[in-house]
């Protein structure tokens, strides 16, 4: 008996098979999530490490704050003014923080001492709580009194900033200052209003800022500011531009200031030369309002030209910086009556109303750019044709 002939079927076309492509499909997909998974866990990892993950512990910060090295100290009258700015970092270069106190260390040798060692030799002066640093100053200011006793002494001074455990970087830079006798403020200063300067003037004092008897100053230093303005008064002129009087008083031409202003100055004088010049206090302060209220200069050479049926004038022009223009008058029956309507801005006019065989006398003004008008000028006197 024959058997029935077979059916040309594959393998993966049977059943069997179809069930072996997708176990190996499954395999295949399980395979790739796995390593999508060890890829992302890693990662992870990376950044979980790179965003301060705990790791090896750091050493607290020591929070020291950093050295003055800008102290400068200056000698105003019987007191020392000690400057510097006040630490706003570590020693570590992060913001101050455990700041405590500030401490100021001096030393004062007899004249022709030297200073061996500044640690050894100084002393404690003050201490400053952080209430001392005013919130948005740039400096600290702070000021020692002396006496009469310390003077010709060389005088040498540093601070400290300390932290709440006691701890600091050291001495700022080491300043030195030599105490000498300074007057007392200058005396009753006075300002006068020119039309080319504000003239300054003020007395010496009998006394010393120690109360002996004043000594000759090396000179004077005016100050000057604007009149409400916060910025403080800048010197505009030092000894070699003022006047010493025989008397003890002293005068100074302001020649730079500007009208429309206020200005407020102060005198005060000085011993010795630049950073190492000691000062008095300041004067009394004057405020100066500087308006212009100088008409300019008479015009000069008027001439009056009669022509027929009109007067013809012209003068020399004034040289003032601020003129404005220039007014005409005639004198009629005792009275001066203006001619022109507006300001004339060339020294030319012609009157065109003159009676024939009448004679005149004319006037000219001159009138700057505030409104001031000049005196007038001589009379230009001529018979009308």
């Amino acid at each position: 008996m024959l058997s029935p002939p077979r059916t040309e079927t594959s393998e993966q076309e049977s059943p069997l098979g179809r069930r072996r492509k997708k176990q190996m499909r499954l395999i295949q997909a399980k395979g790739s999530l796995r390593r999508l998974l060890t890829a992302a866990f890693w990662m992870a990892a990376v950044l979980l490490a790179g965003c301060g993950v705990p790791g090896e512990p750091l050493p607290p910060l020591l929070e020291i704050p950093e050295r003055a090295t800008d102290l400068s100290a200056k000698q105003v009258g019987s007191r020392l003014q000690l400057a510097w700015s006040p630490p706003r970092l570590t020693t570590e270069g992060t913001r101050v923080r455990r700041l405590a106190r500030l401490e100021i260390y001096g030393v004062f040798l007899p004249q022709g001492a030297a200073l061996t060692s500044f640690p050894e030799s100084s002393r404690l002066l003050a201490t400053l709580g952080t209430d001392a640093i005013p919130a948005g100053q740039q400096r600290i200011v702070y000021e020692l009194p002396l006496t009469a006793g310390q003077l010709r002494q060389k005088a040498f001074f540093a601070v400290k900033a300390i932290n709440n455990k006691d701890r600091d970087a050291g001495f700022s830079n080491v300043v030195q200052v030599e105490i000498v006798d300074l007057p007392a403020a200058p005396l009753d200063l006075q300002a006068t209003l020119t039309e080319s300067a504000i003239h300054l003037a003020w007395k010496a004092p009998p006394l010393s800022a120690f109360g002996g008897p004043a000594p000759q100053p090396d000179g004077y230093q005016v100050y000057r500011a604007a009149a409400g303005s916060p910025q403080p008064a800048s010197p505009v002129a030092t000894q070699t531009e003022i006047m010493l009087g025989a008397t003890g008083s002293a005068a100074y031409q302001d020649s730079t200031f500007e009208f429309g202003h206020n200005y407020v100055y102060s005198v005060r004088a000085f011993v010795g030369q630049g950073e190492s010049a000691a000062l008095t206090p300041p004067s009394n302060s004057v405020e100066v309002a500087a308006v212009d209220r100088f008409p300019p200069a008479s015009p000069q050479n008027v001439r009056a030209i009669a022509v027929p049926g009109a007067v013809d004038l012209a003068w020399s022009p004034n040289s003032e910086a601020d003129m404005a223009g220039y007014n005409v008058y005639r004198r009629e029956e005792e009275a001066l009556v203006k001619l022109n309507l507006g300001l004339l801005p060339a020294p030319l006019f012609r009157d065109p109303s003159p009676t024939p065989g009448a004679r005149y006398l004319y006037r000219v003004t001159a009138v700057d750019g505030n409104g001031n008008e000049s005196a007038a000028s001589q009379d230009a006197v001529v018979t009308a044709e």
